[in-house]
């Protein structure tokens, strides 16, 4: 009977601490799921569970992260850095770099987007500058809700235009880092087509030299048959066309490509580089 009995306290054991871990391991996802961090109380639960539905769309159809953080911040710490560091905080593996964070700090006026990882290209610093004049004024009317609907919106619009190679980043010292970058395998597999081509050349080239036969150096030219006749070319007229070469576009000019172009981009506190921009209201 004790045998029994303590099979049975080790079983009922085991199932209350995996009852436990199953219930901290919700929990966890249920925290990581949260889109939207109302800190400074301008939302109402309607408005943030909408809000929560949009990031959610947003990251299921972009495969990027999207937060919305409020704050009443004392002024000690400008918005672009607290909307930097709370993205990095909440998302602090690289495999998650990718991602927008929009941020409205009631404590310094300020409307901001901060975009990481490929979201950098996708949002170039025109299209952010668009996103924020349309948001502040929402949010100048005290319409917090639809100033960030606004920028859901509006980022899915620029995420729809698409990456081209014409994307460029501008770092803090004025390099430019464009989008279309080689990887280590797309090299070495240019580098072996290379390697084939050039055999396919080479090996056509010695084949036809086979294929030929040495006629000897007698029947290549007669001097006796050949007949030389003086022939002179005469300049009719001529004409003179100029024309006038543009100089290449400035930075920033994708050629009338709607959207796009380049993206200004900073170190954040984290060491990990953010695009994006703020506007009072």
């Amino acid at each position: 009977m004790r045998v029994l009995f303590r099979m049975k306290r080790r079983v009922l054991a085991v199932l209350m601490f995996s009852c436990l871990c199953v219930f901290s391991g919700a929990s966890a996802v249920r925290a990581d799921d949260q889109y939207v961090y109302d800190n400074a109380r301008i939302l109402d639960e309607s408005e943030s569970a909408k809000l929560e539905d949009g990031c959610r769309s947003f990251e299921e159809k972009t495969k990027s992260h999207m937060v919305i953080l409020t704050e009443y911040s004392s002024g000690t710490k400008e918005s672009q850095e607290i909307a930097d560091d709370f993205f990095d905080k909440k998302y602090p593996n690289e495999k998650d770099e990718n991602g927008i964070c929009l941020l409205i700090d009631m404590g310094q006026r300020q409307i901001v987007i901060s975009t990481s990882g490929i979201m950098r290209y996708y949002l170039s610093d025109r299209e952010i500058d668009d996103i924020l004049d349309s948001a502040s004024e929402y949010a100048a009317d005290g319409d917090y809700a639809k100033a960030f609907e606004t920028m859901i919106s509006m980022s899915l619009e620029s995420y729809d235009r698409g990456v081209s190679e014409g994307d460029y980043l501008v770092d803090e010292n004025g390099k430019i880092i464009h989008y279309r970058t080689l990887s280590v395998w797309e090299f070495l597999f240019s580098a072996i087509c290379g390697v084939i081509a050039a055999l396919a050349v080479y090996s056509g080239i010695r084949s036809s030299y086979r294929k030929k036969k040495n006629t000897g150096a007698r029947n290549y030219a007669r001097l006796g048959d050949v007949k030389i006749r003086e022939q002179r070319d005469a300049l009719i007229d001529r004409h003179i066309i100029t024309r006038k070469i543009p100089k290449n576009p400035p930075p920033g000019n994708d050629g009338g490509h709607s959207g796009g172009g380049g993206s200004s981009v900073h170190t954040a506190s984290s060491g990990r580089s953010h695009g994006g921009g703020s506007r009072g209201f």
